[in-house]
């Protein structure tokens, strides 16, 4: 689903999104709470009217917003869409969604998604 949302609205959105998921559509699949949620493929790219700074500023949101829901509504990942852009000087909406420009030069949500990781993310397991 591709709609603009504002940025004050973002958060209450995926709340809602998440929360329908799962206490509404699984449920109705016979899926328990049991079964972990895993959030793949998201993003928000970047070009003509989409500046990098904003790309930082949702993916924050987002990244913050599902690891405040994580426990309550059992989700055990994340991951964003696209470490690389398919092509960075492209006009379509399809072609900019990466931490990375074409180059694999970082954009600022390189660094925010690195910054959210090591706050957030989970400590690796040591080997036995």
């Amino acid at each position: 689903m591709f709609r603009p949302i504002a940025a004050e609205q973002l958060a209450e959105a995926v709340t809602a999104v998440l929360t329908a998921f799962r206490r509404t559509d699984l449920q109705r699949a016979g899926i328990p709470g049991s079964v972990a949620i895993r959030i793949c493929e998201n993003g928000w790219p970047t070009g003509p009217g989409r500046s990098e700074q904003q790309q930082a500023a949702v993916l924050e949101t987002v990244v913050r917003t599902v690891a405040a829901l994580a426990a309550d509504l059992n989700i055990d990942g994340y991951s964003f869409f696209a470490l690389r852009d398919a092509d960075s000087t492209a006009e379509g909406l399809f072609h900019r969604f990466g931490l990375l420009r074409d180059d694999y030069t970082p954009k600022s949500a390189f660094e925010t998604y690195r910054r959210l990781i090591n706050e957030l993310g989970s400590p690796p397991v040591a080997p036995h």
